[in-house]
């Protein structure tokens, strides 16, 4: 009886765990939208807000009734839109590929949580002067720390909608000069902070 009973508890809460919502297994998301505001751009141009998207997907690791946390990736691209200038004449792409943590608590249908990470970050730039007839295309790669912090609630089953905030501290580095720096420096900084929307699924 006592092997029985144990059995049906164990049962009981892998029946639990397999329930849907927050629980421990893999995950994918993806962002169909994000604001981001520069707030720093030392030895780069002057930058106006832009927008963009990303997908990622990793494993959350739910331990006790509050606990939760991720361990995953990410990838963003957001244009990149310069002060005062047409996009088509001078304009750009930000990309950055990051392995990411979340950490926090909350219940089966809704958590919130801080969000750390750091990876690898790209700048493009292309450029058109139809006067002269000239046209390029420069990139310059650097490293991207994130910081921040969200929600994620359950909306059907294992769907779950949220939003972040982040802010993202990138460092890159340019052998041009006269492309991307300042002329007494190589190096330049893209410092934001973003609004997401995120939507995705729980396995």
């Amino acid at each position: 009886m006592l092997a029985a009973a144990a059995v049906g508890l164990g049962g009981g809460e892998a029946q639990a765990k397999g329930g849907g919502g927050f629980d421990q297994g893999g995950y994918i998301m993806g962002t169909p939208g994000s604001v981001s505001i520069p707030v720093d751009t030392d030895d780069f141009f002057d930058l106006d807000p832009t927008f963009g998207w990303g997908f990622g997907g990793g494993y959350m690791f739910a331990e006790g009734k509050l606990f939760k946390a991720t361990i995953g990736g990410v990838f963003e691209h957001s244009l990149v839109i310069f002060d005062d200038l047409d996009y088509d004449d001078l304009g750009g792409h930000l990309v950055r590929f990051m392995p990411e943590a979340r950490i926090g608590a909350g219940t089966n249908k809704v958590w919130g949580y801080g969000l750390m990470g750091g990876g690898v970050a790209v700048v493009n730039v292309n450029w058109r002067n139809d006067f002269f007839d000239l046209d390029g295309r420069e990139s310059a790669p650097g490293f991207n720390m994130q910081l921040g912090g969200g929600v994620q609630a359950i909306v059907y089953k294992n769907l779950f909608i949220g939003g972040e905030f982040d802010v993202d501290l990138g460092f890159f580095f340019e052998d041009d000069d006269d492309q991307f720096g300042s002329p007494r420096d190589d190096d330049f900084t893209i410092h934001t902070v973003s609004i997401e929307a995120i939507i995705g699924w729980y396995f």
